[in-house]
């Protein structure tokens, strides 16, 4: 699964919340924010985010992650465009990939934004939130979205895994 939305959504904390749901229901799984394994200097012109070589290195340590037992991997990361999810496609062996677009109110995000981001960045996370919220309408990104409006991490993270059923231990997917 693929949670996504606009910077300050709650993308990673819902990934961890979603890890811990799995783990108390003993399902083998193992969670990644992209984010970590795709920053680098400098990147490409066309690629100014590093989402293609995240792409890849996500593949490679899902296929270890496999190997140690994962059935289900729970990624945070920016979807703009549906050939994002094509390429996770192609590069994780045409896994089912479930994207879950976190959809947050725009004052919520400046809020989150404001209290988490330095003076340095601040701005640029200002607005590169409502765009990417633009975007991901536009591009109408996300099997499931989600109105997380003023809820807690946990009851995101709840409504998400009953409604794709990823709480059994014999389920399989990404």
């Amino acid at each position: 699964m693929i949670v996504t939305g606009p910077v300050g959504a709650g993308k990673t904390t819902t990934m961890w919340t979603l890890g811990e749901l799995l783990t108390d229901a003993e399902v083998p799984h193992a969670v990644l924010d992209v984010d970590q394994v795709r920053t680098y200097h400098p990147t490409p012109p066309d690629d100014r985010f590093g989402s293609r070589l995240g792409r890849r290195n996500t593949a490679a340590v899902t296929a270890n992650y496999l190997a140690e037992g994962a059935r289900i991997l729970v990624l945070a990361d920016v979807i703009e465009h549906s050939g994002d999810v094509d390429d996770y496609r192609r590069m994780l062996l045409d896994a089912v990939i479930t994207v879950v677009r976190l959809d947050v109110p725009m004052d919520t995000i400046l809020e989150r934004l404001d209290v988490r981001e330095p003076e340095s960045t601040i701005a640029w996370h200002r607005n590169r939130a409502p765009e990417l919220q633009a975007i991901m309408e536009r591009e109408r990104i996300g099997d499931l979205v989600i109105d997380v409006g003023q809820r807690t991490p946990i009851e995101v993270a709840t409504e998400i895994a009953e409604r794709i059923g990823i709480l059994s231990s014999r389920t399989r997917g990404l």
